[in-house]
């Protein structure tokens, strides 16, 4: 069952029973009212038929009159609910004017009780054959009884009238409210009919679906936060699809890296097991193999690094000059330095970071290595710190603007022949941009073609 037909269903329950009730209370007021009203004008009348028989009957001699005059006057009354009875001489009763089919000896048993403290007057209720009656009894000055009766059925009929008026006007506001209902909740739940069609879509994988937010209340709020989460849920989505792209890409990368030293070093290898050769040769082809191995070595160590690294967790970091981690630099790279007759030039001013030395260091001689692979022979390169910057500047080939955005990548190479050549495999300034954000810094590439290039750590 929808929502709306529920909260309509409640709703509608909720108003039958409070109009059944408002119902019920009018009507239990009314009747008794309605009742009174009728017993009250029975009595009024009854009072003036006895007054006015009792008046007529005063004016004869002596204040008597025989059953003869008393019926002329009960006759005249027009009135087919007078009875008149008076008592015998032998204590029978003798009916003087009666047009009903009510006896005397049934009226005497009925319950009496005071209508009114002036007069003599009493009254009783019955029922008779489905009809309501009302019965005044007193006693005339000749002596005779005179009963009048009142027939207040219609009060039981009026109150059937307004039960069948009080049902209809239930009916008519409980039809009003049901149609008022279902158009104003229509409107106020539309945004959750909106955000359960999102809901829909998101989980069929349309992660761009968004609510129109159309209020500020609870439902707007519950938008706002159905859209902030499509977002993240779009995000985090987004990163896991880059994040295996990147995988896949990093685990085809590392075959291919892997495949190369491996071919040499397994040729090589069947070579000196199948073929004489010179000793010459024999130890050419020992030391490629040496180097390969040396190369794998790298390799896994650097991979190795670059897993422990990506697992995203927090390391303790200590202020730190910058000149310890420059010294420490610069004895690391000293020997490539000079084979390929470069001078490293360092410039501080005795600037501290929060940092850790080792990754640093690490950070540093990625980046000077990668200096060094783009630089000729002879040039120099500056390794700078500044106020709140680490950076390393060479003036070698430099790295075409379209490339600048992909060298931070896990095995990727501008210049893929110059690479293989030094042994590299696309992992040191990957490397050093996981070391950056660890320490929170933004790495930053200043590069023109034929020129050098600057890459920048800055901390943030």
């Amino acid at each position: 069952m929808k929502l709306i037909t529920r909260m309509i269903g409640i709703c509608c329950l909720v108003v039958f029973v409070a109009s059944t009730a408002v119902s019920v209370a009018i009507w239990g007021i009314t009747r008794p009212a309605r009742m009174e009203e009728a017993c009250v004008q029975a009595g009024q009348n009854a009072l003036q038929t006895f007054q006015k028989l009792n008046a007529a009957i005063s004016k004869t001699a002596y204040g008597s009159a025989d059953d003869t005059y008393v019926e002329y006057l009960l006759k005249q009354e027009s009135n087919p609910f007078n009875l008149c009875f008076r008592e015998g001489r032998r204590k029978e009763t003798v009916e003087i004017f009666n047009q009903t089919v009510f006896p005397r000896e049934f009226l005497q048993s009925l319950d009496y009780r005071a209508w009114d403290l002036q007069s003599e007057l009493t009254f009783a209720e019955f029922e008779w054959e489905g009809r309501s009656y009302l019965a005044f009894q007193g006693q005339l000055v000749c002596g005779a009884e005179l009963y009048q009766l009142a027939d207040i059925t219609y009060v039981d009929e009026q109150m059937a009238s307004l039960a069948v008026v009080l049902a209809l006007v239930t009916g008519v506001v409980l039809l009003c409210t049901m149609l008022l209902l279902y158009l104003i909740l229509k409107r106020i739940l539309k945004p959750l009919q909106e955000l359960n069609d999102g809901a829909r879509q998101i989980a069929e994988g349309r992660y761009s679906q968004r609510i129109a937010v159309r209020s500020r209340d609870e439902i707007g709020q519950l938008s706002e936060n159905f859209n902030k989460m499509a977002s993240a849920v779009e995000l985090r989505t987004r990163r896991l699809e880059e994040s295996e792209h990147k995988k896949t890409l990093f685990m085809g990368n590392l075959t291919h890296e892997l495949k190369t030293p491996m071919t040499s070093i397994s040729g090589y290898t069947q070579t000196l097991l199948q073929v004489k050769v010179s000793e010459e040769d024999r130890v050419e082809a020992l030391q490629y193999i040496y180097q390969e191995c040396g190369r794998l070595e790298r390799l896994s160590r650097k991979m190795m690094r670059l897993l422990e690294l990506d697992q995203e967790t927090e390391l303790p970091l200590q202020e730190l000059p910058v000149r310890e981690v420059f010294a420490r630099a610069r004895r690391s790279c000293q020997e490539i330095l000079r084979k390929k007759g470069l001078s490293l030039v360092c410039q501080e001013q005795g600037e501290i970071f929060r940092m850790d030395p080792d990754l640093m260091t690490d950070a540093v001689i990625n980046l000077i290595d990668n200096a060094v692979k783009a630089s000729k022979e002879g040039e120099r390169i500056i390794l700078r710190a500044g106020s709140d910057y680490i950076e390393v500047e060479d003036f070698g080939k430099g790295i075409p603007k379209e490339e600048q955005d992909k060298i931070l990548e896990p095995f990727y190479m501008v210049d893929k022949s110059r690479s293989r050549k030094s042994g590299g495999a696309g992992l040191g300034l990957a490397l050093t941009a996981l070391i950056a954000r660890i320490h929170h810094c933004r790495v930053e590439i200043e590069s023109e073609e034929g020129k050098g290039t600057v890459i920048r750590l800055h901390f943030v």
